[in-house]
């Protein structure tokens, strides 16, 4: 392609026209590389997420299943279907067409149900619903995905509209990783990196959990949502002055709110951070699921503390964690446990990776996520919320998910309980801060199951 490409112009082509498709088609292997935390799914952990993006109109759900016909042709990584070969999970092509519910409805992925995709569709008012397991994906790594959804929809919505950043469009392009040979997008390298971690990683043997946090899916009923809406402009002013960052920010002071809660609590309590580490692992484009819990770890002496020094706490030990050379820790895990893999049984994938991942998730006291800034190629003058929704099994209680789009920060805050006592003392801080804020109305959230094939 010759011209210069924009968003709109990008996204309106038949990728099999682009010569850089056509090219990566040829080579004929075609293998699309098993993440191998999906065999640690089953009946009690689901490990699925739910986004959801909410319109300034009601969705039409003609036309959400005409984009979803056309953007899957620019993903076909995502179109696929697991199928078990013996000792052995495998990714096939699924040609069959997505599934779209109404009133946000929930089905099973992987199953009849979903027409055996590992993602689902559903809308409610002007609100629709992406699900997909965590196992096989993240939030980074299928935004581009439903970025592509959104403006294929809103482009039959709104034939009139412009969506034409060109700096944007040229990323975009470069994102989809065209090649589905497996040669430059496997989940991990063949042998482990070199060593020089930074700090620790490790989690005290005993921390402060929440009390009154109902387990199991069982309890899914009593799943809560508090959803904020914050000026970005006030919050990045006010984060600026204490040299701060949203994810160290918000953390604080949800760890404050804790601490107050239970002032006679002495164990520490430790905030787990996720966090992305597709830069150490040089695939900053990958579509697989490579996100880590990096624990912050917060002391019963600095409880008194104020909120400023805690987040100077707190940013710079995340800046450390979260540094390349101790991602190349996780990285080394996650290739150890595939080596491992090797030659067990189906069953013995199963509990190596499922005692694996309930070891490391879900031992915190709480966990937050930042996106961080996005590119919505002015396709956000259409959306006034972007929530991303979670498995609360894998939670210690209270998990933050922080999203930010034209002026504003989504931040939602999930429980497994409807109780209010530490949203209220959040805002409260949130307000003392001088940050202004609007409170949405809670509401109760479902994620969608998800089954591995039988044999």
């Amino acid at each position: 392609m010759n011209d210069k490409i924009n968003f709109e112009m990008f996204c309106s082509k038949d990728l099999s026209m682009n010569r850089e498709y056509q090219r990566q088609e040829t080579k004929g292997n075609n293998k699309m590389y098993l993440n191998h935390l999906l065999y640690a799914a089953d009946e009690g952990l689901w490990n699925t997420f739910r986004v959801g993006v909410t319109f300034t109109e009601r969705i039409d759900a003609d036309y959400l299943a005409k984009a979803l016909s056309q953007a899957v042709k620019q993903f076909p990584y995502f179109s696929v279907r697991l199928l078990r070969s013996e000792d052995t999970l495998r990714l096939v092509h699924n040609d069959a067409p997505f599934v779209i519910s109404e009133n946000a409805g929930t089905v099973a992925l992987g199953t009849e149900e979903s027409a055996f995709h590992l993602f689902a569709f559903a809308y409610e008012g002007c609100t629709l619903y992406m699900d997909a397991p965590h196992f096989f994906t993240d939030g980074q790594g299928s935004f581009w995905f439903l970025k592509v959804i959104i403006y294929r929809y809103l482009s039959m919505l709104h034939p009139e509209a412009r969506f034409d950043d060109d700096a944007d469009a040229e990323e975009l392009l470069k994102t989809i990783p065209f090649d589905m040979s497996g040669e430059n997008d496997t989940p991990y390298p063949a042998d482990v990196l070199p060593e020089s971690p930074l700090s620790s990683l490790k989690r005290p043997e005993q921390i402060f959990m929440l009390k009154g946090q109902p387990q199991g899916y069982e309890n899914m009923d009593e799943w809560t949502s508090f959803r904020f809406h914050i000026p970005q402009n006030d919050m990045l002013s006010y984060i600026s002055s204490v040299d701060g960052s949203p994810s160290s920010f918000f953390a604080a002071l949800m760890y404050k709110s804790i601490c107050e809660e239970y002032p006679d609590n002495n164990l520490p309590l430790v905030c787990g951070i996720q966090h992305s580490f597709r830069h150490a692992l040089k695939q900053p484009l990958s579509h697989n699921c490579h996100v880590s819990i990096v624990p912050m770890v917060y002391p019963d002496s600095i409880k008194a503390l104020d909120i400023e020094k805690i987040n100077t706490i707190t940013r710079g030990a995340v800046i450390l964690r979260a540094s390349d050379d101790n991602d190349i820790l996780t990285i080394n895990e996650h290739i150890r446990r595939e080596q491992n893999l090797k030659d067990m049984s189906y069953e013995d994938k199963h509990r190596y990776i499922h005692d694996a991942v309930r070891s490391a998730i879900g031992t915190n006291t709480f966990e937050i996520s930042y996106a961080g800034r996005v590119p919505w190629s002015k396709l956000d003058r259409y959306i006034t919320d972007f929530s991303p929704y979670i498995d609360m099994t894998l939670s210690g209680g209270i998990s933050m998910e922080i999203f930010s789009f034209s002026d504003t920060f989504c931040v939602n805050i999930m429980q497994r309980s409807s109780d209010k006592k530490y949203v209220k003392r959040f805002s409260n801080m949130l307000s003392q801060s001088g940050v202004s804020y609007n409170e949405l109305p809670p509401e109760h959230f479902r994620i969608c199951p998800f089954r591995l094939p039988a044999e």
